[in-house]
């Protein structure tokens, strides 16, 4: 079965829809189609509730692209890093106080 649009008067029309034998049709009135919701990281898929009648959207998650896998992964990295060059420069004051204190042991003790 195709399903073309009828408020075309011209010969050319739209195909609508295409149905094969295991499916149905269900007439509907456009005007009581539910809203669909965009909801960032999701798909509405349209579903029909044989027992209610009622038309529904189920809401599917897109799977995420390579570069929004990095995008998110970005900020962490930024962390990481900034958390790793804090201990360096940490570790490096530590040191040179380290230093410091031995140079001026020794020098107290007058082996320098």
């Amino acid at each position: 079965m195709i399903v073309i649009d009828n408020n075309s008067e011209q010969n050319k029309v739209k195909v609508l829809s295409v149905f094969t034998p295991n499916e149905i049709a269900v007439e509907c009135d456009k005007s009581t189609l539910p809203q669909r919701e965009d909801i960032k990281g999701k798909r509405a898929e349209l579903y029909y509730d044989k027992d209610t009648q009622q038309l529904y959207y189920e809401y599917i998650d897109i799977p995420k692209t390579e570069i929004e896998l990095l995008q998110e992964e970005t900020p962490k990295m930024k962390l990481a890093i900034a958390e790793s060059a804090e201990a360096q420069q940490r570790d490096k004051t530590e040191n040179q106080l380290a230093v410091a204190e031995l140079v001026e042991t020794l020098t107290n003790k007058e082996v320098l």
